[in-house]
């Protein structure tokens, strides 16, 4: 497999958010679970750091790949090109987390954990942008912005100030919560962004 990256960004595509400072504190989580950047993954940390959204295409027939898939559901191929993408998308699930651990998540109020389904085809688990203590509804417009943990620019769900949220936890479907952060990819291409789920004892 050659895990290529396309130059050449499409101009369609919607101008990049930088990402806060590279020393900005998490709203979320301590920097000590900032994910590596330097692995498999390392086309999309290089792209999140620029303010773009970079995933995995099959380099013959171009279907969207999950984030760490080996080859290609449809044509078989293993080749792998990672190119930027619109960052447009809507909640297909949500669950909100009650979690308190100190020194590794800052916050005491629940927080969402949102399951995104990208324009490009491609699916991504991933928390909000910022604090919001609620979960947003299904099938709700989002965009994908950037978080930075201990330096990493990470993708998080920016939700518009005007949409209402809903004040409690859907009743489905649901963000699987075996999987303890988005650091852990999913059948559905979870995206890297260290959020601590319900099942988790420690990181």
């Amino acid at each position: 497999m050659s895990p290529n990256t396309d130059a050449a960004i499409p101009a369609a595509l919607a101008a990049p958010d930088a990402p806060d400072a590279p020393d900005a504190e998490d709203w979320l989580v301590d920097a000590a679970l900032a994910p590596l950047a330097d692995g498999s993954l390392a086309p999309l940390y290089a792209g999140a750091a620029a303010g773009e959204l970079t995933l995995p295409f099959c380099a013959d027939c171009g279907l969207a790949l999950e984030l760490e898939q080996r080859a290609c559901d449809g044509c078989g191929a293993t080749d792998i090109r990672w190119r930027p993408v619109e960052r447009a998308g809507t909640v297909h699930a949500v669950t909100l987390v009650h979690r308190r651990e100190p020194g590794l998540v800052r916050v005491t109020e629940p927080y969402p954990v949102v399951d995104v389904e990208l324009t490009s085809g491609h699916r991504l688990i991933m928390t909000t942008l910022t604090a919001t203590g609620s979960a947003p509804a299904i099938g709700r417009p989002v965009t994908v912005g950037f978080r930075v943990v201990g330096g990493v620019a990470v993708p998080a769900a920016a939700l518009s100030t005007t949409a209402a949220l809903s004040t409690t936890e859907p009743s489905a479907p649901t963000a699987p919560t075996d999987a303890a952060t988005p650091d852990s990819p999913r059948a559905t291409g979870t995206a890297p962004a260290p959020v601590p789920s319900e099942t988790e004892v420690s990181q």
